[in-house]
């Protein structure tokens, strides 16, 4: 798979903070990363086809469109969790943790200890905030790091979740590494992200090229991909599962709250976010666009 090799931690922090500065994380319920909805839902959603053209607008109850995104949103977050087999009083590691909402929900849920590391220094900030009014303000601590060089004694976590962050890191073997020694023997990491059924080819790397560009990504792998950086780096894989079509409603939600917040906008602004609604669209559109959800567990 191509990378993107001119992406650094500094140009993803940089660009979280623009996105968050306009409302983008705002328009999104208050979570960055795709919701899940069940097979029943993301059924009736009409990406979710092999041929458009034969696909049905389901609208009515029980379609993807009647689940809100920050509810979906918040049933990946809980799958992730679901799967570090946890137990109260364990201390996780939340690899990129955005604005704080996924490491507070599952804190706050499971009587758990929670630290996340992040590139942006404006999410440290707004994370911490809201740590502030949380139930589990006690337990959990926010830190501006770079997951491949991260500032922790070996050992010191019982596990780890990535949501939608390897996929900004140019060397995710070096990450998966320092995840792995960070994690005590027997941990769990989780991870859910982006993926490449198949390599995009032709006219289709303009799709693949334009994502890179607008959300800083430096990598999309395939599950083959995600199965050889794992093994490199010591994790014991015990599932990856492709939920792509589950998360394929996320990019029409997106692009849509996106376009909305638009037309509240400067002319600036509005051309940046609605090219931003225009890529993701796209990218969610294609057939080899999937999404893994893996565990994998330390030796």
């Amino acid at each position: 798979m191509t990378q993107n090799l001119d992406t650094t931690p500094g140009d993803v922090g940089r660009a979280y903070d623009q996105f968050a500065e306009i409302g983008a994380t705002s328009s999104l319920g208050g979570n960055i990363h795709v919701g899940y909805w069940d097979d029943v839902h993301a059924a009736a959603d009409p990406h979710t086809a092999a041929d458009p053209h034969t696909a049905h607008d389901t609208r009515e109850a029980g379609g993807a469109r009647d689940i809100p995104i920050a509810e979906a949103t918040d049933h990946l977050t809980d799958l992730v969790a679901d799967r570090l087999a946890l137990r109260p009083g364990r201390h996780l590691l939340d690899v990129g943790c955005g604005n704080g909402f996924p490491a507070l929900r599952v804190a706050e849920a499971r009587d758990l200890t929670v630290t996340g590391v992040t590139v942006s220094a404006q999410q440290v900030a707004e994370a911490a905030e809201r740590a502030g009014r949380s139930a589990a303000r006690d337990r959990a601590t926010f830190l501006l790091a770079d997951a491949m060089d991260l500032p922790f004694e070996d050992g010191s976590f019982d596990g780890a979740w990535a949501i939608e962050s390897l996929v900004h890191m140019t060397d995710q073997a070096t990450a998966l590494a320092e995840i792995h020694r960070v994690v005590r023997p027997g941990g769990r990491l989780v991870i859910s992200d982006l993926c490449l059924r198949r390599p995009f080819t032709g006219a289709d790397t303009a799709v693949l090229d334009g994502m890179k560009r607008v959300y800083q990504l430096a990598r999309i792998n395939t599950p083959d991909e995600h199965r050889a950086r794992l093994a490199e780096t010591g994790w014991e894989l015990l599932e990856l599962t492709d939920i792509g079509e589950q998360v394929r409603p996320s990019y029409r939600h997106g692009a849509a709250a996106f376009r909305e917040l638009a037309a509240s906008l400067d002319a600036e602004a509005a051309q940046r976010i609605t090219t931003a609604a225009e890529v993701m669209e796209a990218f969610g559109k294609h057939p080899d666009t999937g999404y893994v959800l893996i565990t994998a567990q330390r030796s």
